[in-house]
């Protein structure tokens, strides 16, 4: 019996999992893995403190990702997306399928959210004890925003501002976190690489925004592409957050707190080229289904996304995530290299 309830509490734990979306950790992990590699020339540098720091972080993530499923299932049951799509209007239709389809209820899901959360909490615990009060205030900051994103009062997703918020948690307060567990300090270069991995992961979200705008204005969600409204402007944000990055790390090199070696992240530059290219073709002819190359890097399951009608929306959505993780990859070699 013993033995059965160990492999159920396993599998009820891979369940949540699955559903926390993990295909999103790299907005998470490359920041925390680039601050990490960034930090370890630095004195007093401690890989435990900055994987503990780490893994906090991806904790953290997956709570939030649950308790943003929590307050969007508690606002409007989702459902409407099925009925969008119904309507013939183009609408994502993979939202909370656990609890529409009754795998579970809205109770799980909060003890869930609270689960990942309070595992983060205690590696940010150990840290704290070793880095002292220097590392509460990006967790705190991080807390507040991310629980404020979808959830009352200030539900900052549905008044243009969640991709900003995002941005700030997953840019320069991760890395600021991480950097002061691994080493106990923050310094300029550390805030321009925050600042650079925020536009990107803001991409991320507003590129899902955009994608998503029919459904989420249904929902209530006022995003900052209802925000910024037009197609027009939706070019703009588009190639501030895609390009911004780049211009950010020349500028980090012009002023020497980054080494010429940081010249390796202009190796992401294509897939931010194919990004920006594929969002004009969606602004400009929404029903062209996207080509897939191979050199996109990996999409999942991808003949499943085709065949469910979703390749339009998950090609954009995955290369923006793999554009994050080219870019935190190619930051991590120069880090590692300088």
């Amino acid at each position: 019996m013993q033995n059965f309830n160990t492999n159920a509490a396993v599998q009820r734990l891979r369940f949540w999992y699955k559903n926390a979306r993990p295909a999103s950790l790299p907005q998470s992990l490359l920041p925390a893995l680039t601050a990490l590699a960034l930090a370890a020339g630095q004195a007093d540098f401690s890989l435990i403190l900055g994987l503990l720091a780490v893994l906090g972080a991806a904790l953290a993530h997956l709570s939030l990702n649950l308790f943003d499923d929590y307050f969007d299932y508690r606002k409007l049951k989702t459902g409407f997306r099925e009925s969008l799509a119904a309507q013939g209007m183009r609408a994502r239709t993979a939202k909370c399928p656990y609890l529409t389809s009754g795998q579970a209820t809205v109770d799980e899901l909060l003890m869930a959210c609270i689960g990942f959360g309070a595992a983060a909490v205690c590696l940010g615990g150990v840290v704290w004890l070793f880095r002292g009060n220097a590392v509460i205030w990006p967790a705190l900051l991080g807390l507040l925003l991310g629980i404020s994103y979808s959830g009352d009062p200030l539900r900052l997703s549905y008044r243009g501002l969640g991709e900003a918020v995002i941005g700030v948690i997953f840019g320069p307060l991760l890395v600021a976190g991480v950097y002061i567990a691994a080493c106990g300090q923050f310094t300029a270069p550390a805030l321009a690489l925050g600042v650079a991995m925020g536009l990107l992961v803001t991409n991320i979200l507003f590129t899902h925004s955009v994608l998503d705008l029919q459904a989420d204005l249904y929902a209530g969600k006022f995003t900052l592409a209802a925000l910024l409204k037009t197609p027009q402007n939706f070019r703009r944000a588009c190639a501030l957050f895609t390009f911004g990055p780049f211009v950010l790390v020349l500028l980090a090199i012009l002023c020497r707190w980054l080494a010429p070696i940081w010249l390796l992240v202009l190796l992401a530059l294509p897939l931010a080229v194919a990004l920006y290219r594929s969002m004009l073709l969606f602004l400009q002819k929404p029903q062209v289904r996207p080509r897939r190359l191979p050199w996109y890097g990996p999409m999942g399951d991808w003949p499943k996304y085709c065949a469910a009608g979703l390749d339009w929306f998950l090609l954009r959505w995955f290369l923006s995530r793999n554009l994050t993780t080219a870019f935190g990859l190619c930051c991590i070699a120069a880090s590692l290299l300088s």
